[in-house]
């Protein structure tokens, strides 16, 4: 793990996993995602989003889905992005906003990393915190 001021730091780590993940790259996840990677992601249908949870499992299932959503999912931004780093434990936060075949979505979101010894990734914890539905005079 690299050690900045004492400080475990997975910048390195972290900026090539995002490039990974924005290109559904297998071969640039493959030098970031350790044996038996899985993804305990959030789930739901766009018609009902209470999320459900499904485990992706591989290089291979986590390509799949994003190629899902870059065909399904339009307008997405992603903003506030803040990473926390811990000696194999990285902590993500940031807001996810777009159509999810065209109904619209935006949640608050954590994503738990874990990280080997040899700084590879082998679980991603997603949690999505759902907007409360808007109330009349609220």
């Amino acid at each position: 793990m690299p050690v900045t001021n004492g400080v475990a730091d997975y910048t390195d780590l972290m900026t090539n996993f995002r490039r990974g993940h924005a290109k559904a790259d297998p071969d640039i996840l493959a030098d970031v995602l350790g044996d038996g990677f899985e993804w305990h992601t959030h789930w739901f249908e766009a018609t009902d989003p209470q999320t459900t949870g499904r485990v992706i499992c591989g290089i291979d299932d986590m390509v799949a889905e994003l190629q899902y959503r870059k065909e399904n999912w339009t307008d997405v931004r992603f903003d506030d992005l803040r990473e926390q780093f811990s000696p194999g434990l990285v902590t993500q936060t940031f807001t996810i906003s777009g159509l999810d075949n065209g109904v619209p979505f935006a949640n608050a979101a954590v994503d738990l990393y874990t990280v080997t010894d040899d700084d590879k990734i082998t679980k991603k914890d997603t949690y999505w915190k759902y907007a409360a539905p808007a109330r009349p005079g609220r």
